[in-house]
C-alpha cells in the first residue's frame, strides 16, 4: 500500500464518520423528544468541521416527565452564532428516546 492509498483510506473513514453523524442528526430531528437545555459550560475541542469549530458543551437538559440531568455533548457550531451558546443560555434540544444522554442542539 502506498502513502496516498493510506491517506485515501483515512479520508474515507472520516467521511464515513461524518455521514453517520449527519444521519444521526437527521434521525434525532425527526424522532427526538423536544427539550430545553441550559448551557453550563462550553469548550473548544480544537477541531474544525468545515470552517466551524466543534465545541464541547456541558448541558443541563430538561424534558417533560424527567428530572433535569447533565449531558456532555459535542457539536459543530457556526462562528456566526457561537455567542448565543454562552453559559446560562437556554437552548432547544432534541433528545434520543432510546438514550437520553444523546442530544442534538437545534
Amino acid at each position: 500500500m502506498g502513502f496516498f492509498d493510506g491517506m485515501a483510506q483515512g479520508a474515507d473513514g472520516q467521511l464515513s464518520t461524518l455521514g453517520r453523524q449527519q444521519t444521526d442528526a437527521q434521525r434525532l430531528m425527526a424522532t427526538g423528544l423536544i427539550g430545553q437545555a441550559t448551557v453550563q459550560a462550553i469548550r473548544d475541542t480544537g477541531t474544525l468541521v468545515g470552517s466551524d469549530p466543534q465545541v464541547e458543551f456541558e448541558l443541563l437538559v430538561a424534558a417533560d416527565d424527567r428530572e433535569p440531568y447533565l449531558v456532555t455533548h459535542r457539536q459543530a457550531v457556526s462562528r456566526l452564532v457561537i455567542a448565543n451558546f454562552q453559559p446560562g443560555a437556554s437552548i432547544p434540544v432534541r433528545i434520543d428516546p432510546a438514550d437520553p444522554a444523546r442530544v442534538l442542539i437545534g
